[in-house]
């Protein structure tokens, strides 16, 4: 810049900071305005530097912004090989003005320093005043602030030029910018900042598209490979594009193997998929045998098309033939139908924990939800299986800690007539029966027998059920979703938990956090709490006092929701009719400590000798893991003779 027109500026800058008379013809716009906003922020320009954040809350801005940084560092080593040796630095900032990494000579990056031109700095308006950074972000554009440009006196020995970096959203995300001495600015300077800013932005955009193409396809291929059916692709030279797991459990190969190879190496599909074909006579439900297996099965079959209507191919799907018999089903109604968005919250920690559940719910695999006592284990349950392709059946749930051992088998399993005394005429069907084609929820299995671990096993493993006193097996087909505030590993390693049946339950886990690790959505958990206490009680919905807002998000909530929930259940009727929430109202109930009592003597259950019997095999079975000789070894009784009595108690592991 030439010397007079700097001199000019020098001028203008003092008249302003001492009279507050601004000559907008000798200002960019852009310089005047920030200026004025400046001086209604009261920025002293004659301040030292303010404004730089401790190191723990810088990792913690770092952390939220790593996405963002490791988009933009490749480009910013670009930029700063450009501008090596020149006396500059490269900046990359948070919306909000704060540094977050600096790249440059020493020179410029010592003496910068002391203007916390540095990682940690804060450089918005309110805190340094004019400069290439704050004023970004304000206007939401390319900025470059020259000298005594600057509104801040420590600061004119700078030339800045800053562009504000877009999510693919729209949303301000950071800030971009070289700083140097201005003895050194460039014209072009800023061109490259934006040029770095596009390519950056660009990436993002490239980024968010890729994740959601790698989303759809892990959408699309969990669907896929957990449908019940089994579905068979083929391109119009008759090779197999596509194949499913129960397509190659149908057709008795290896899905993996069996894609790139012709349809007629792997079933004699020549008048029927590749009929398809040629002729274009779709089919449905027509009943064909797979030859080299002698199995006969169900199949449907279509032409696949591309945008312009154009055959690439033909799809196919697999139904194993069944003898099942309708069960008879008692009429159940549901008092809730909860779905994602009953699910309030939209921290990371629930918003993670909500887009896994809602992959889990697209497939038919067995889910085990893990978490602390009332953080609503069964609503994300009924919201998977409502989110599923079994939404609009059964959704069957049972406690398991809530019934006895004696309960809780003919609860699951159902009975026949004359079973047992009391026993319904005409027996009973278990909740297995009830949900078959649906969604059967196992609350708090943790709790469960060994006895019932095991024969719930055998259920999960052969999709049959047994009622008590019957030798039949029913066919079911049910979604087990089962859950529990115990670690079952741990007890798998303690021996009160059966490994395989973990296994069995332990296919897609979900972990829903605690709330004292989602505190960002007490706010708004509690306004609908409390709006739902007020339609319960048939009130208005009673305003909200600071310190009532301020003491719910301080509490720790060891009792998550169901805890909250009594709370401001507590609060609403003491507030009374037209009443003001506030912190006194909101009563914490402390655990207390049972005092022990002497308790009378009990009388035990008596129990016949082959309950007792058959209690010991299970239990010996159950710690040995299914080990035949250690189990009959620690009963004192033979191999043969523990074969024997397992057949004769119908016991199988």
């Amino acid at each position: 810049m030439a010397p007079k027109k700097l001199l000019t500026m020098q001028k203008t800058w003092h008249r302003y900071v001492e009279t507050h008379e601004l000559d907008v013809q000798l200002l960019r716009p852009e310089v005047a305005s920030s200026w004025q906003r400046c001086r209604h922020l009261n920025v002293n320009p004659f301040q030292e530097a303010d404004g730089h954040v401790n190191q723990l809350e810088l990792r913690e801005r770092i952390y939220h912004k790593q996405h963002l940084l490791k988009v933009a560092r490749p480009f910013m080593d670009n930029l700063y090989n450009f501008v090596k040796g020149s006396g500059f630095q490269v900046v990359l900032t948070d919306e909000l003005g704060y540094l977050l990494e600096v790249l440059g000579d020493n020179e410029i990056v010592n003496r910068t320093r002391q203007v916390l031109l540095c990682p940690g700095g804060n450089w918005s308006e309110s805190q340094q005043g004019t400069n290439a950074i704050g004023t970004a972000i304000v206007e939401k554009k390319p900025v470059q602030i020259y000298a005594w440009e600057h509104y801040c006196k420590s600061n004119h020995f700078l030339t800045c030029s800053a562009a504000p970096i877009f999510n693919p959203e729209g949303e301000a995300i950071g800030i971009l910018d070289i700083s140097g001495d201005y003895r050194v600015a460039n014209a072009h300077t800023l061109g490259m900042v934006v040029a770095a800013v596009n390519a950056i932005e660009n990436q993002l955009r490239l980024q968010k598209a890729t994740d959601k193409l790698y989303m759809a396809y892990r959408y699309s291929n969990t669907l896929l490979e957990n449908m019940s059916d089994g579905l068979i692709s083929i391109n119009n030279n008759g090779i197999i594009t596509e194949m499913n797991a129960k397509a190659g459990e149908i057709l008795g190969c290896n899905p993996t193997l069996a894609k790139g190879r012709h349809v007629e190496q792997i079933y004699n599909a020549r008048n029927t998929l590749l009929q398809v074909l040629s002729e274009g006579t779709e089919y449905e439900d027509r009943e064909i045998i797979i030859e080299k297996l002698g199995r006969k099965i169900y199949s449907s079959a279509t032409l696949l098309r591309d945008d312009t209507g154009g055959t690439i191919g033909a799809v196919a799907v697999f139904r194993e033939m069944n003898n099942r018999q309708p069960v008879r089903r008692p009429t159940i109604l549901q008092s809730h139908c909860y779905t994602f968005d009953n699910i309030i919250g939209a921290s990371p920690a629930i918003t993670a924990v909500k887009e896994w559940a809602k992959l889990a719910a697209a497939s038919l695999s067995t889910v085990l939800i893990r978490g602390e006592s009332g953080t609503g284990k069964e609503l994300f349950a009924q919201a998977i299986h409502h989110a599923s392709p079994r939404g609009d059946r059964q959704f069957i749930a049972l406690n398991c800690a809530a019934l006895p051992e004696s309960l809780i088998e003919s609860e699951l399993f159902g009975y026949e007539e004359g079973t047992f005394t009391g026993a319904r005429k005409g027996g009973q069907a278990g909740k297995f029966e009830v949900a078959d084609g649906g969604t059967l929820f196992l609350d708090e299995i943790g709790d469960m027998s060994a006895n019932v671990q095991a024969k719930l096993l055998r259920v999960i493993q052969e999709k049959k059920v047994s009622r008590i006193g019957s030798a039949n097996e029913r066919p079911v087909d049910i979604r087990v979703i089962a859950a529990t505030h115990k670690d079952l590993a741990e007890e798998v390693r303690g021996g009160r938990f059966r490994q395989d049946l973990y296994y069995r339950l332990n296919v897609l886990e979900i972990n829903i956090p605690p709330l004292r690790e989602r505190r960002e959505d007490l706010p708004v958990i509690t306004a609908h709490l409390i709006e739902k206490m007020a339609a319960k009680l048939g009130r208005d919905v009673p305003a909200v006092g600071n310190s009532f807002m301020e003491k719910v998000v301080s509490h720790g909530w060891p009792g998550n929701i169901r805890e909250l929930e009594n709370a401001i259940e507590r609060a609403v009727i003491r507030a009374g009719i037209g009443g003001v929430l506030t912190a006194e109202l909101l009563e914490m109930q402390a655990a207390q400590a049972v005092k022990p009592v002497i308790a009378a003597p009990v009388v035990k259950e008596i129990r016949s000798l082959r309950e007792v019997e058959c209690d010991m095999i299970v239990d010996a079975l159950a710690f040995y893991q299914g080990n035949i000789q250690k189990a009959a070894a620690k009963l004192g009784i033979g191999r043969n003779t523990l074969y024997r009595k397992m057949r004769e108690f119908g016991i199988s592991f």
